[in-house]
């Protein structure tokens, strides 16, 4: 089905669905004449009207629910009427029920109408009342005549069954008289409206028809047109009511005054003439009354025509007077002549009735003329044409085409049979032009008043425009001079000499030179000297006379000899008549170049340390690039980075930082050639650029000085630091193919990293297999990274036991990698890479998440009075980070491992970042309930004073301790440090029996090794646990896992 029938209006769909109904009630057995469906079809009509209130809204709902209360009304009489035949068997009689439910609807709905008059005409209409009553009493003169006299006069009806009979005509006269006053004013008349009216007529014109059938005896039940009537009327007021206009119907005109047109009064003039003619047909067989009543009707109709010409006489004057009240609207509201002449034309336009072509003629002071035109067009006059219009001089000219010359009319583009009317348009009784109008219909003495006052508007209005345009070119002038006295910019006229024939005073205030003092001199007289050349660009011409504006920047000199920079814009107006030389407008843009210089500074230089930056220095080394290709001189780009400046940083602060910074960059410029490009990359990295070097050991002198430079300290809030640096070189030679820029920074990048791998405080110089080990760096960062995000790290574990015995009490947790290609790579190889990238970060996460899971499940598998615990190493870099204690909070929290079974183990190093800050962060953990150890104990610096610091709870005395006979010492010192502080200590690394001994005769207690197990995987740890803690007292044979 089409989308847009689906789209229709509901009022549409209701009157198409009912008219088809309608038809088959007509013409479709056994639905013809059916009883129950034109039933339905008036219930639907009152059905529709209250929708419609639903829907639409109208704020007249009172007058839409008599509607509806009416129609309701008419319903129940026709179930009443149409139902008695099936109930009974037998014809409804007359009177019945059915008849007082008809007689009541005229009075509801009578009573919604007026609602509605009440609603669209707030104010009473005395003219719409009379109008309506001459109507009403003209078709109720027909009722009587026709339908209520004959039923009156018969004799065979009793009281009662007159009374009913003559109330259904004079119901349907008082419903039409409300009616017409509804019709008859000026109120909207929409859609709504006419379904509206249109259903009304249906009810009128079918009673009507049916009553005068009873009357004559014609009517008959199978004449169904009648019910076609009364359906229609259901249905027309049902799709008036859902027509979203119908809250329309209500709103009162915006203009209430009422109008007699052609139509209105040839209605009232045939309502007045249907008593006659009523008479006219009665009287058909008497000659002398028919003569009198057609006299009567001749003389009326004559009596209304005239009235009808000082009616249209009237609705003329008042169109002409509206007409001239719009034009001078217009010509007030007015801003220049072309709107005046648009105004001038719409006017015309207005004033005559036919169609007319309107030419206005404008004769300027020299005699020339031109033509505008209603449609637009516009052309210039011959001399001979603005000639003869030269000679109408006052009041309005009407003339024939023939009476104007042929010339004229032809440069005119008037046709044949125009009437022509010309009208001077006087400026200060001057005329300035012709108002020209040409029409097809003929131009009235009342016309040509009205174009002549039309012209006197026009006339003054144009008057007024002159006034107004002479004002404005005078308020135009002074706020000219105005602007060039106060204006900040200097005006200069030069001629073609370059002498100054006019200057502004504004040349006071900027440059400290009086006007006076300036014109007849040369303007290269305060030019700066190295600009005065230029002054003959700043005259130059190129005779075409083309007033085209050039720019220039010089510099000017004030009087007190500062040179301010000026921005010069320089017309040629030689052949001006009002100027006659070359306009110079010049601005002060001193302050914005300083702007400029100073955003380029800002641009190309580093803001803590007033270095180049990395787009300089880029720039810099593109161009010595080129330089050296081109066999000028050898360069070597120096990258260095500042060793632990982070440390600074977090301990003193960044404003210490930047101190740092700034001595750093101090250094480097005292350390190097004026002639070489020293910047800051950004953080503490710089970079150098000499520039023209003999040799490789010109750029290792450099780099060796720089080194030296950073060797003394400088002291920052009392404290002494020592900035040292890391340093990479690359050399371009003039015989080696020079690289890009980019990688030639990368390159030194890669040295410097490679000298801080190797040796803090010392130079490289880039070798091709440094990139080769960048590269493999990075490609074992870029696996590591992608290890740890899809979980293809393991952790293996080592037990930890009683030496005593061999009872095994815990297991450390050790990172293992696998690699698909590379196979095993050692701790040693990737946990310093995840060190450096902060991939320890997330790793150590995971590390702590999988151990204490796997801590869980060895605890509940294997449970002891003792529980197993389960050891786990931190990085200094895990414990530097904010996250830790909250990763390990996480960790105890979502696996339930208690706090007491992790261990976690820390090494020496991290005493030697921070102290301050490792104790704080030490406490923090050890808040959270677990142990900790330091692991690899006595490699480092430690001392008793740091360890009595830290919160912690064992020593792991490192394997490097743990051999034979030479270390005895040491290892005796340590566990009698261990007992001195109440703390557990660990040996680790135990392969042979006679190291096991011997810690146990120095009194160690704990120990871990291969002489007990090897690091192992979780399913193969759970074999190990379980065959050798069945019984907890049962410990581990040594001689199993020796090998």
């Amino acid at each position: 089905m089409n989308v847009s029938i689906l789209r229709r209006p509901a009022w549409v769909w209701y009157l198409g669905i009912g008219s088809l109904v309608t038809a088959m009630y007509m013409f479709v057995p056994p639905l013809k004449g059916n009883g129950p469906l034109i039933n339905v079809l008036g219930l639907s009509g009152v059905v529709a009207i209250v929708v419609g209130i639903r829907m639409n809204k109208p704020r007249a709902r009172l007058a839409w629910w008599l509607f509806a209360a009416g129609q309701f009304l008419f319903f129940s009489g026709d179930l009443y009427t149409y139902s008695y035949r099936l109930l009974f068997g037998a014809d409804v009689g007359f009177p019945s029920a059915g008849d007082g439910l008809y007689l009541a609807v005229y009075p509801v709905l009578m009573a919604g109408l007026f609602v509605l008059v009440r609603r669209r005409n707030p104010k009473p209409d005395r003219s719409a009342l009379i109008d309506a009553l001459i109507l009403t009493i003209g078709v109720g003169l027909l009722s009587w005549v026709f339908l209520i006299a004959p039923n009156v006069h018969l004799a065979d009806l009793t009281w009662l069954e007159k009374g009913i009979s003559v109330a259904y005509p004079l119901g349907d006269v008082l419903l039409l008289a409300a009616a017409i006053r509804l019709a008859v004013d000026t109120g909207k008349r929409t859609t709504a409206f006419w379904l509206f009216v249109s259903s009304i007529v249906c009810l009128l014109a079918t009673d009507s028809a049916y009553n005068y059938a009873l009357l004559k005896g014609t009517y008959q039940h199978s004449q169904l047109i009648y019910d076609a009537g009364w359906i229609f009327y259901y249905l027309l007021w049902g799709a008036a009511a859902l027509h979203p206009s119908m809250r329309d119907l209500e709103e009162p005109a915006a203009d209430p005054r009422t109008r007699l047109t052609p139509l209105r009064l040839s209605l009232l003039g045939a309502a007045c003439l249907i008593a006659p003619g009523i008479r006219f047909w009665q009287e058909l067989g008497n000659p002398d009354v028919l003569v009198l009543i057609l006299g009567s009707a001749v003389l009326f109709l004559l009596v209304v025509s005239r009235m009808a010409g000082l009616v249209r006489q009237e609705g003329r004057v008042v169109s002409r007077e509206r007409a001239l009240r719009g034009a001078g609207i217009d010509l007030v509201a007015a801003a220049g002549r072309e709107q005046v002449y648009a105004a001038a034309i719409s006017g015309v336009d207005r004033l005559i009735d036919g169609e007319s072509c309107v030419r206005v003629a404008l004769v300027n002071a020299d005699g020339a003329s031109v033509v505008a035109s209603s449609d637009g067009a516009s052309w210039n006059l011959v001399p001979a044409t603005a000639d003869w219009l030269g000679r109408v001089r006052s009041g309005v000219l009407r003339l024939a085409h023939s009476d104007m010359p042929t010339l004229v009319g032809t440069d005119l583009r008037l046709t044949h049979g125009e009437a022509v009317a010309v009208l001077p348009l006087s400026v200060r009784s001057d005329v300035r032009g012709l108002l020209i109008v040409s029409t097809t219909a003929r131009i009235s003495p009342e016309v040509a008043d009205s174009l002549d006052a039309l012209g006197t508007q026009v006339s003054l209005a144009l008057e007024g425009a002159s006034l107004a345009e002479d004002l404005h070119r005078r308020q135009s002038e002074a706020r000219f001079r105005s602007l060039v006295a106060h204006s900040s910019d200097l005006i200069t006229v030069l001629d073609e000499n370059g002498r100054v024939t006019y200057q502004s005073p504004s040349i006071e205030r900027v440059l400290g030179y009086r006007a006076d003092e300036v014109e007849g001199r040369r303007f290269d007289w305060l030019l700066s000297e190295q600009d005065r050349p230029r002054l003959d660009q700043l005259t130059s011409t190129d005779g075409s006379g083309a007033a085209e504006a050039h720019t220039i920047e010089c510099s000017l000199t004030h009087r007190d000899g500062t040179l301010l920079r000026f921005e010069i814009q320089h017309t040629d107006l030689i052949h001006d008549e009002h100027v006659h030389g070359v306009v110079l407008n010049s601005r002060d843009v001193s302050e914005r170049k300083a702007f400029e210089d100073q955003l380029q500074h800002q641009a190309f230089h580093d803001p803590v340390t007033n270095l180049a930056n990395r787009a300089l220095f880029s720039d810099r080394v593109e161009h010595a690039l080129v330089r050296a290709q081109r066999g000028f001189a050898d360069i070597a780009v120096m990258f260095i980075d500042l060793d632990d400046f982070k440390t600074v940083n977090d301990s003193l602060g960044h404003a210490a930082g930047d101190l740092v910074l700034q001595e750093v960059a101090r250094r480097l410029k005292l350390a190097v050639r004026p002639t070489d490009t020293v910047a800051r990359f950004g953080g503490d990295e710089f970079a150098v650029l000499l520039d023209g070097v003999a040799d490789s050991s010109e750029s290792a002198d450099a780099a060796s000085r720089i080194l030296r430079s950073l060797e003394s300290p400088l002291e920052i809030d009392g404290k002494q630091v020592f900035p040292r640096a890391s340093m990479g070189i690359y050399l371009v030679d003039r015989q080696s193919e020079a690289p890009e820029a980019a990688e030639l920074l990368r390159n030194a990048d890669v040295a410097m990293y490679m000298a801080k791998r190797d040796s803090k405080g010392s130079y490289r110089v880039f070798e091709p297999a440094m990139h080769e080990r960048v590269v493999e760096r990075l490609e074992l960062q870029s696996d590591l990274q992608h290890a740890i995000e899809f979980e293809q790290l393991e952790l293996h574990y080592q037990p930890v036991v009683r030496l005593d015995g061999h009872e095994i009490i815990g297991v450390e947790a050790l990172l293992r990698w696998q690699h698909p290609t590379r196979g095993n790579v050692t701790p040693a190889q990737f946990i310093p890479l995840a060190e450096d990238t902060g991939l320890i970060i997330p790793m150590g996460r995971w590390v702590l998440e999988t151990a204490c899971a796997e801590g869980v499940r060895l605890q509940n598998s294997f449970p002891r009075t003792a529980p197993l615990t389960m050891s786990v190493n931190l990085s200094v870099r895990q414990l530097q980070s904010d996250s830790i204690v909250a990763d390990v909070r996480s960790a105890l929290e979502k696996t339930g491992l208690p706090p007491t079974s992790l261990v976690l183990e820390i090494t020496e190093s991290v005493m030697m970042a921070d102290t301050e800050f490792a104790v704080r962060r030490l406490d923090d953990l050890k808040a959270l309930g677990v142990r900790l150890a330091m692991d690899d104990f006595g490699t480092g610096y430690s001392s008793l004073s740091y360890l009595s610091r830290f919160p912690v709870d064992i020593l792991k005395m490192d394997r490097s301790f743990v051999g034979a006979g030479e270390n005895v010492a040491l290892q005796s010192a340590i566990i009698a440090l261990g007992a001195s502080l109440s703390l557990d200590v660990i040996a680790e690394g135990i392969e042979l029996p006679e190291q096991e001994q011997s810690l146990q005769d120095l009194g160690c207690e704990i120990g871990q090794g291969f002489l007990f197990a090897r690091p192992m995987g979780v399913d193969a740890l759970v074999g190990f646990l379980a065959a050798h803690l069945e019984d907890t007292d049962v410990g581990v044979p040594p001689a199993s896992n020796a090998a």
